[in-house]
Protein backbone atom coordinates (compact mmCIF):
# COMPACT_ATOMS: atom_id res chain seq x y z
CA UNK A 1 0.00 0.00 0.00
CA UNK A 2 0.95 3.76 -0.71
CA UNK A 3 -0.38 6.56 0.69
CA UNK A 4 0.50 9.99 -0.35
CA UNK A 5 0.48 12.77 1.99
CA UNK A 6 2.00 12.68 6.34
CA UNK A 7 -0.46 14.83 7.30
CA UNK A 8 -3.21 13.52 9.96
CA UNK A 9 -5.50 11.74 7.18
CA UNK A 10 -2.72 10.12 5.21
CA UNK A 11 -1.43 8.81 8.92
CA UNK A 12 -4.91 7.95 9.71
CA UNK A 13 -4.83 5.63 7.00
CA UNK A 14 -1.47 4.25 7.36
CA UNK A 15 -1.71 3.36 11.21
CA UNK A 16 -4.93 1.84 10.66
CA UNK A 17 -3.41 -0.34 7.32
CA UNK A 18 -0.56 -1.10 9.47
CA UNK A 19 -2.47 -2.66 12.35
CA UNK A 20 -4.30 -4.66 10.63
CA UNK A 21 -1.18 -6.08 9.06
CA UNK A 22 -0.69 -4.61 5.83
CA UNK A 23 2.90 -3.33 4.32
CA UNK A 24 2.41 0.89 4.18
CA UNK A 25 4.48 3.13 2.60
CA UNK A 26 3.87 6.54 3.22
CA UNK A 27 5.18 9.57 0.64
CA UNK A 28 5.20 13.09 1.95
CA UNK A 29 6.51 15.94 -0.50
CA UNK A 30 7.64 17.97 2.53
CA UNK A 31 10.73 17.31 4.83
CA UNK A 32 8.38 16.97 8.47
CA UNK A 33 5.92 14.53 9.04
CA UNK A 34 2.07 16.50 9.98
CA UNK A 35 0.77 18.54 6.93
CA UNK A 36 -1.14 21.38 7.99
CA UNK A 37 -0.21 20.72 11.84
CA UNK A 38 3.25 21.72 12.38
CA UNK A 39 4.92 23.24 15.99
CA UNK A 40 7.64 25.71 15.62
CA UNK A 41 9.35 25.78 19.55
CA UNK A 42 12.32 28.29 18.62
CA UNK A 43 10.95 30.94 20.35
CA UNK A 44 10.71 28.83 23.65
CA UNK A 45 7.08 28.01 23.36
CA UNK A 46 5.51 25.07 21.50
CA UNK A 47 3.67 27.38 18.81
CA UNK A 48 1.07 25.67 16.40
CA UNK A 49 1.60 27.21 13.24
CA UNK A 50 -1.76 25.03 11.82
CA UNK A 51 -4.40 23.35 13.66
CA UNK A 52 -4.33 25.10 17.44
CA UNK A 53 -7.84 23.45 18.74
CA UNK A 54 -9.60 20.47 19.48
CA UNK A 55 -13.40 21.31 18.42
CA UNK A 56 -15.20 20.28 20.84
CA UNK A 57 -14.25 17.08 23.64
CA UNK A 58 -16.76 15.12 23.67
CA UNK A 59 -16.67 11.69 21.66
CA UNK A 60 -14.10 13.39 19.64
CA UNK A 61 -11.51 11.00 17.98
CA UNK A 62 -8.64 13.45 18.79
CA UNK A 63 -9.26 13.78 22.05
CA UNK A 64 -8.90 9.96 22.48
CA UNK A 65 -5.51 10.42 20.43
CA UNK A 66 -4.39 13.39 22.72
CA UNK A 67 -4.58 11.18 25.60
CA UNK A 68 -2.73 7.75 24.13
CA UNK A 69 -0.13 10.72 22.89
CA UNK A 70 0.01 11.89 26.47
CA UNK A 71 -0.03 15.42 24.74
CA UNK A 72 -1.41 18.21 27.52
CA UNK A 73 -4.39 20.66 26.94
CA UNK A 74 -5.91 23.54 28.21
CA UNK A 75 -9.43 25.17 28.06
CA UNK A 76 -9.11 28.73 27.07
CA UNK A 77 -12.39 30.90 28.22
CA UNK A 78 -14.12 32.76 25.56
CA UNK A 79 -15.75 35.12 27.77
CA UNK A 80 -12.60 36.02 29.65
CA UNK A 81 -12.24 39.06 27.20
CA UNK A 82 -10.85 42.64 26.92
CA UNK A 83 -12.06 44.53 24.11
CA UNK A 84 -11.20 47.71 22.62
CA UNK A 85 -12.87 49.56 19.63
CA UNK A 86 -10.67 52.10 17.31
CA UNK A 87 -9.35 54.76 19.64
CA UNK A 88 -8.48 52.76 22.68
CA UNK A 89 -12.29 52.96 23.79
CA UNK A 90 -13.42 49.80 25.46
CA UNK A 91 -16.34 48.18 24.66
CA UNK A 92 -18.31 47.68 28.30
CA UNK A 93 -20.15 45.10 29.75
CA UNK A 94 -23.50 46.95 28.93
CA UNK A 95 -22.72 47.12 25.30
CA UNK A 96 -22.16 43.81 24.90
CA UNK A 97 -26.07 42.86 26.63
CA UNK A 98 -27.61 45.72 24.46
CA UNK A 99 -25.80 43.51 21.91
CA UNK A 100 -27.46 40.50 22.93
CA UNK A 101 -30.98 42.24 23.36
CA UNK A 102 -31.13 44.39 20.09
CA UNK A 103 -28.21 42.95 17.61
CA UNK A 104 -29.47 45.87 15.31
CA UNK A 105 -27.96 48.23 17.78
CA UNK A 106 -24.61 47.23 16.97
CA UNK A 107 -21.81 49.51 15.93
CA UNK A 108 -20.58 48.33 12.50
CA UNK A 109 -17.16 48.07 13.72
CA UNK A 110 -18.32 45.23 16.51
CA UNK A 111 -20.57 44.04 13.63
CA UNK A 112 -17.60 43.15 11.49
CA UNK A 113 -15.26 41.81 14.36
CA UNK A 114 -17.91 39.40 14.84
CA UNK A 115 -18.46 38.02 11.14
CA UNK A 116 -14.59 38.51 10.67
CA UNK A 117 -13.32 36.41 13.64
CA UNK A 118 -16.77 33.86 14.08
CA UNK A 119 -17.50 33.50 9.93
CA UNK A 120 -14.62 34.42 7.57
CA UNK A 121 -11.95 32.69 10.19
CA UNK A 122 -14.15 29.47 10.86
CA UNK A 123 -15.81 28.97 7.15
CA UNK A 124 -14.22 31.28 4.35
CA UNK A 125 -13.93 34.32 2.02
CA UNK A 126 -17.33 36.00 2.16
CA UNK A 127 -17.53 37.06 -1.29
CA UNK A 128 -17.05 33.25 -2.07
CA UNK A 129 -19.41 31.73 0.87
CA UNK A 130 -22.47 29.94 0.10
CA UNK A 131 -25.11 32.28 2.06
CA UNK A 132 -26.93 28.87 2.51
CA UNK A 133 -24.91 26.51 3.27
CA UNK A 134 -22.60 28.20 5.51
CA UNK A 135 -23.36 26.65 8.38
CA UNK A 136 -23.51 23.12 7.37
CA UNK A 137 -21.09 19.82 9.19
CA UNK A 138 -21.40 18.76 12.36
CA UNK A 139 -19.66 19.19 15.58
CA UNK A 140 -18.67 17.59 19.30
CA UNK A 141 -20.43 18.46 22.03
CA UNK A 142 -18.05 19.48 25.30
CA UNK A 143 -15.33 22.17 25.25
CA UNK A 144 -12.66 23.68 23.22
CA UNK A 145 -9.00 23.04 24.18
CA UNK A 146 -6.11 23.95 22.98
CA UNK A 147 -2.63 21.73 22.71
CA UNK A 148 -0.40 23.35 25.16
CA UNK A 149 2.54 20.98 23.73
CA UNK A 150 1.60 21.04 20.44
CA UNK A 151 -0.48 19.27 18.32
CA UNK A 152 2.71 17.73 16.44
CA UNK A 153 2.20 15.19 19.15
CA UNK A 154 -0.81 13.89 17.44
CA UNK A 155 1.05 13.28 14.38
CA UNK A 156 4.28 12.08 16.24
CA UNK A 157 1.83 9.62 17.82
CA UNK A 158 0.02 8.56 14.82
CA UNK A 159 3.79 7.82 12.80
CA UNK A 160 5.04 5.89 15.34
CA UNK A 161 6.68 2.65 13.29
CA UNK A 162 5.59 3.90 9.99
CA UNK A 163 7.66 3.90 7.00
CA UNK A 164 7.73 7.76 5.65
CA UNK A 165 9.47 8.82 3.33
CA UNK A 166 10.24 12.76 3.50
CA UNK A 167 10.97 14.82 0.52
CA UNK A 168 8.73 12.63 -1.91
CA UNK A 169 6.69 14.50 -3.87
CA UNK A 170 4.77 13.01 -6.29
CA UNK A 171 4.36 14.20 -9.53
CA UNK A 172 2.54 10.91 -11.02
CA UNK A 173 -0.49 8.48 -10.47
CA UNK A 174 -1.04 5.66 -12.94
CA UNK A 175 -3.55 3.65 -12.71
CA UNK A 176 -4.22 2.11 -15.85
CA UNK A 177 -2.36 -1.01 -15.43
CA UNK A 178 -3.75 -3.62 -12.94
CA UNK A 179 -1.90 -1.82 -10.12
CA UNK A 180 -1.60 1.79 -9.48
CA UNK A 181 2.25 3.54 -10.23
CA UNK A 182 3.48 6.30 -7.79
CA UNK A 183 5.69 8.80 -9.34
CA UNK A 184 7.94 10.96 -7.53
CA UNK A 185 10.85 12.87 -9.67
CA UNK A 186 13.37 9.47 -9.33
CA UNK A 187 11.08 6.96 -8.19
CA UNK A 188 8.48 4.65 -8.98
CA UNK A 189 6.21 2.84 -6.22
CA UNK A 190 3.49 0.00 -7.41
CA UNK A 191 0.46 -0.79 -4.96
CA UNK A 192 -2.39 -2.97 -4.97
CA UNK A 193 -4.34 0.54 -3.87
CA UNK A 194 -3.01 4.04 -3.45
CA UNK A 195 -4.67 6.79 -0.76
CA UNK A 196 -4.25 10.54 -1.99
CA UNK A 197 -4.45 12.26 1.29
CA UNK A 198 -3.02 15.70 0.14
CA UNK A 199 -4.53 18.99 0.76
CA UNK A 200 -7.66 20.78 -1.37
CA UNK A 201 -5.35 23.16 -2.64
CA UNK A 202 -2.86 20.52 -4.25
CA UNK A 203 -5.45 19.21 -6.47
CA UNK A 204 -7.11 22.43 -7.15
CA UNK A 205 -3.39 23.34 -8.74
CA UNK A 206 -3.09 20.19 -10.57
CA UNK A 207 0.28 19.31 -8.83
CA UNK A 208 -0.16 15.56 -9.33
CA UNK A 209 -1.10 14.48 -12.77
CA UNK A 210 -3.39 11.12 -12.71
CA UNK A 211 -3.36 8.21 -15.44
CA UNK A 212 -6.53 8.39 -16.38
CA UNK A 213 -7.22 11.58 -15.22
CA UNK A 214 -9.63 12.35 -12.66
CA UNK A 215 -13.83 12.14 -14.02
CA UNK A 216 -15.73 15.10 -14.64
CA UNK A 217 -17.39 15.17 -11.82
CA UNK A 218 -14.58 14.35 -9.27
CA UNK A 219 -13.07 17.75 -10.95
CA UNK A 220 -15.58 19.63 -10.44
CA UNK A 221 -16.09 18.76 -7.21
CA UNK A 222 -12.23 19.97 -6.54
CA UNK A 223 -13.44 23.20 -8.25
CA UNK A 224 -16.45 24.01 -6.67
CA UNK A 225 -15.20 23.26 -2.51
CA UNK A 226 -13.69 26.61 -1.66
CA UNK A 227 -10.71 26.44 0.11
CA UNK A 228 -9.99 29.23 2.84
CA UNK A 229 -6.29 30.74 3.95
CA UNK A 230 -5.93 31.44 7.75
CA UNK A 231 -2.51 32.47 8.67
CA UNK A 232 -1.13 32.63 12.51
CA UNK A 233 1.49 34.75 13.82
CA UNK A 234 3.12 34.91 17.63
CA UNK A 235 4.58 38.09 18.68
CA UNK A 236 6.97 37.89 21.95
CA UNK A 237 7.74 41.15 24.41
CA UNK A 238 10.53 41.03 27.24
CA UNK A 239 7.40 41.75 29.25
CA UNK A 240 3.52 41.55 29.60
CA UNK A 241 1.80 44.74 28.42
CA UNK A 242 -1.65 43.85 28.19
CA UNK A 243 -4.65 42.39 29.94
CA UNK A 244 -5.02 39.61 32.34
CA UNK A 245 -7.71 37.64 30.06
CA UNK A 246 -7.53 35.25 28.03
CA UNK A 247 -8.45 36.82 24.63
CA UNK A 248 -8.56 40.63 23.40
CA UNK A 249 -10.61 42.18 20.79
CA UNK A 250 -9.84 44.95 18.66
CA UNK A 251 -12.82 46.83 16.77
CA UNK A 252 -10.96 48.27 13.51
CA UNK A 253 -12.40 49.56 10.75
CA UNK A 254 -9.95 47.12 8.65
CA UNK A 255 -11.13 43.77 9.28
CA UNK A 256 -9.70 40.20 9.27
CA UNK A 257 -6.43 40.78 9.74
CA UNK A 258 -4.97 41.14 13.90
CA UNK A 259 -7.67 41.98 15.37
CA UNK A 260 -8.40 38.86 17.90
CA UNK A 261 -5.81 37.98 19.86
CA UNK A 262 -5.05 34.67 22.20
CA UNK A 263 -3.01 35.52 25.44
CA UNK A 264 -0.07 32.67 25.01
CA UNK A 265 0.50 33.34 28.87
CA UNK A 266 -2.69 31.67 29.28
CA UNK A 267 -1.32 28.57 27.95
CA UNK A 268 2.43 29.25 29.08
CA UNK A 269 2.68 31.20 31.80
CA UNK A 270 5.50 33.66 31.56
CA UNK A 271 5.83 33.73 27.64
CA UNK A 272 4.60 37.22 27.23
CA UNK A 273 3.46 36.04 24.23
CA UNK A 274 0.11 37.05 21.84
CA UNK A 275 -1.33 34.81 19.59
CA UNK A 276 -3.04 36.48 16.22
CA UNK A 277 -4.63 35.54 12.73
CA UNK A 278 -5.36 36.95 9.30
CA UNK A 279 -7.54 35.41 7.14
CA UNK A 280 -8.95 34.85 3.66
CA UNK A 281 -7.68 38.12 1.29
CA UNK A 282 -5.90 39.68 4.39
CA UNK A 283 -4.26 36.22 5.01
CA UNK A 284 -2.74 35.82 2.10
CA UNK A 285 -1.31 39.62 1.38
CA UNK A 286 0.23 39.43 4.56
CA UNK A 287 2.47 36.69 3.36
CA UNK A 288 4.00 39.03 0.51
CA UNK A 289 4.93 41.65 3.59
CA UNK A 290 8.49 41.36 5.47
CA UNK A 291 8.34 40.73 9.61
CA UNK A 292 9.10 44.38 10.15
CA UNK A 293 6.10 45.39 7.87
CA UNK A 294 3.87 42.79 9.60
CA UNK A 295 5.40 44.43 12.98
CA UNK A 296 4.07 47.76 12.11
CA UNK A 297 0.48 46.42 11.25
CA UNK A 298 0.29 44.52 14.37
CA UNK A 299 1.91 47.83 16.42
CA UNK A 300 -1.02 49.63 14.54
CA UNK A 301 -3.65 47.65 16.44
CA UNK A 302 -1.85 47.28 19.59
CA UNK A 303 -0.96 51.16 19.64
CA UNK A 304 -4.14 52.22 19.33
CA UNK A 305 -5.69 49.95 22.25
CA UNK A 306 -2.49 50.10 24.57
CA UNK A 307 -1.01 53.54 23.84
CA UNK A 308 1.82 54.90 21.41
CA UNK A 309 4.79 53.95 23.74
CA UNK A 310 3.73 50.57 23.72
CA UNK A 311 6.93 48.74 22.89
CA UNK A 312 7.29 46.82 19.76
CA UNK A 313 7.76 42.95 19.92
CA UNK A 314 11.17 41.59 20.07
CA UNK A 315 10.76 38.63 18.14
CA UNK A 316 8.22 37.01 15.36
CA UNK A 317 7.10 33.56 13.86
CA UNK A 318 3.89 33.23 11.17
CA UNK A 319 2.47 30.86 8.98
CA UNK A 320 2.48 31.17 5.01
CA UNK A 321 -0.16 28.54 3.97
CA UNK A 322 -1.45 30.16 1.12
CA UNK A 323 2.38 29.97 -0.90
CA UNK A 324 3.48 27.00 0.98
CA UNK A 325 3.92 24.88 -2.01
CA UNK A 326 2.50 21.66 -0.19
CA UNK A 327 -1.25 23.32 1.21
CA UNK A 328 -1.25 26.16 -0.85
CA UNK A 329 -4.47 27.20 1.93
CA UNK A 330 -5.44 26.11 4.96
CA UNK A 331 -8.92 24.50 5.04
CA UNK A 332 -11.91 23.98 2.81
CA UNK A 333 -15.32 25.57 3.06
CA UNK A 334 -18.53 25.80 1.44
CA UNK A 335 -18.90 27.98 -1.72
CA UNK A 336 -21.26 29.52 -3.61
CA UNK A 337 -20.72 26.79 -6.14
CA UNK A 338 -20.59 23.99 -3.25
CA UNK A 339 -23.43 21.32 -3.35
CA UNK A 340 -22.59 19.27 0.18
CA UNK A 341 -22.41 15.75 -2.34
CA UNK A 342 -19.61 17.56 -3.58
CA UNK A 343 -17.87 16.52 -0.56
CA UNK A 344 -19.00 12.79 -0.70
CA UNK A 345 -17.24 12.67 -4.41
CA UNK A 346 -14.34 14.15 -3.35
CA UNK A 347 -14.61 11.02 -0.90
CA UNK A 348 -15.21 8.04 -3.86
CA UNK A 349 -12.41 5.87 -4.77
CA UNK A 350 -11.63 5.32 -8.41
CA UNK A 351 -10.47 1.90 -8.84
CA UNK A 352 -7.60 1.20 -6.71
CA UNK A 353 -7.22 4.99 -6.03
CA UNK A 354 -8.45 6.12 -3.10
CA UNK A 355 -9.03 9.95 -1.11
CA UNK A 356 -8.85 11.09 2.32
CA UNK A 357 -8.53 14.90 3.64
CA UNK A 358 -10.49 16.99 5.56
CA UNK A 359 -12.28 18.48 2.40
CA UNK A 360 -13.45 14.69 2.33
CA UNK A 361 -15.84 14.52 5.16
CA UNK A 362 -19.26 16.00 4.56
CA UNK A 363 -19.95 16.02 8.31
CA UNK A 364 -16.82 17.27 9.60
CA UNK A 365 -14.53 19.31 6.81
CA UNK A 366 -12.59 22.00 7.75
CA UNK A 367 -11.34 19.95 10.81
CA UNK A 368 -8.89 17.83 12.45
CA UNK A 369 -10.95 15.46 13.27
CA UNK A 370 -13.03 15.51 9.83
CA UNK A 371 -8.99 14.49 8.44
CA UNK A 372 -8.49 11.63 10.84
CA UNK A 373 -11.68 9.73 10.17
CA UNK A 374 -11.22 10.44 6.33
CA UNK A 375 -8.16 8.73 6.57
CA UNK A 376 -9.82 5.92 8.71
CA UNK A 377 -12.65 6.07 6.08
CA UNK A 378 -10.40 5.25 3.17
CA UNK A 379 -8.71 2.37 5.30
CA UNK A 380 -11.67 0.48 6.00
CA UNK A 381 -12.42 0.86 2.01
CA UNK A 382 -9.10 -0.91 1.27
CA UNK A 383 -9.61 -3.42 4.42
CA UNK A 384 -13.44 -4.01 3.61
Amino acid sequence: MVVIGAGVSGLAAARKLADAGRRVIVLEASTRLGGRLRTDRSLGVAFDLGASWIHGTTDNPITRLAEAAGAPTVELDFADVSAFDEGGQRWSQAEEVLSEIEPDWFDDRLRSFFISTYLTFDTGDLDQLSSTLYDEGDGFDGPEVVMTDGYDRIATHLADGLDVRLAHAVERIDATGDSVVVETADRRFTAADVVVAVPLGVLKADVIAFEPALPGEKREAIAAVGFNTVDKFLFVWNETLWDDTDFLVYTPSRRDVFNWFANVNSLHPGSNALMTFAYADEARASEALSDDEVIDLVMEHLGDMYGAETPRPIAVLRSAWATDPYTLGSYSFTSVDTRMEHFDVLAESIGGVHFAGEHTERDYFSTVHGALLSGQRAAAEILG
